[in-house]
């Protein structure tokens, strides 16, 4: 039987992003500025990303407890055929990470204690989680050096990872290294893959026992 997963207050006292495993930014795209498109038209993102998330509580007397989390790592596929399918993506990634709460507090100091807070969400392992509460969001790159870091992989808090464009077996066999991993998450992992043409990558997914929920970009109202 596979040993359950333990929260380590410490660890997650010092743990940092894993810039060697994600990035923040997609080469070749130049972030854009910070935007807010309206809140309908991730939804359906959003949704996916909580559905299964937990409230990633603790028991009060009993700090190590891993949350229940389940799935810990769930795959969807996103099509995207024109620049604002990925604009909306990015824009998504900015709101769940917090961006947009750091842009609000407005100067550096209040951006510090925003920083502070958050972190003290992280090891406050009695609390339930909230809806506001960031993640870390990055993009897998198709390199050999991130994708032996997507392989240790393990969140320090509920993560977003996008891939666009992976080819097929590229993205099979790294999705299959981290469901193997997957076991010892705290955090649940939403893997969001970005194609042009959705079909064929869904199929190749389900056919290597890797359930993907196909989502569908929402139009902007006039």
């Amino acid at each position: 039987m596979a040993e359950h997963p333990r929260r380590r207050l410490l660890a997650t006292l010092r743990a940092r992003f894993d810039g060697a495993a994600l990035s923040v930014s997609l080469p070749g795209h130049p972030a854009p500025p910070l935007a807010r498109p309206t809140a309908a038209q991730w939804a359906g993102l959003q949704a996916w990303c909580f559905e299964g998330a937990g409230n990633g509580r603790s028991p009060l007397l009993r700090p190590t407890q891993a949350p229940q989390v389940d799935p810990r790592l769930s795959v969807a596929v996103w099509p995207a055929d024109d620049p604002a399918a990925l604009a909306l993506i990015e824009a998504f990634s900015r709101h769940l990470d917090g961006s947009h709460q750091l842009l609000e507090a407005g100067g550096a100091l209040s951006g510090l204690l925003l920083r502070l807070r958050v972190k003290a969400c992280d090891v406050a392992w009695w609390r339930s989680r909230m809806i506001s509460d960031p993640w870390d969001c990055g993009y897998a790159l198709n390199e050999p050096e991130a994708r032996a870091a997507l392989a240790r992989f393990e969140p320090r808090r509920s993560t977003l990872v996008v891939a666009v464009d992976w080819p097929a077996d590229a993205l099979v066999e790294t999705l299959n290294e981290m469901q193997g991993s997957s076991s010892r998450f705290l955090h649940p992992v939403r893997w969001l893959v970005v194609q042009r043409d959705p079909g064929p990558i869904t199929e190749r997914l389900r056919a290597a026992a890797l359930p993907a929920t196909v989502l569908q970009p929402r139009a902007a109202e006039a």
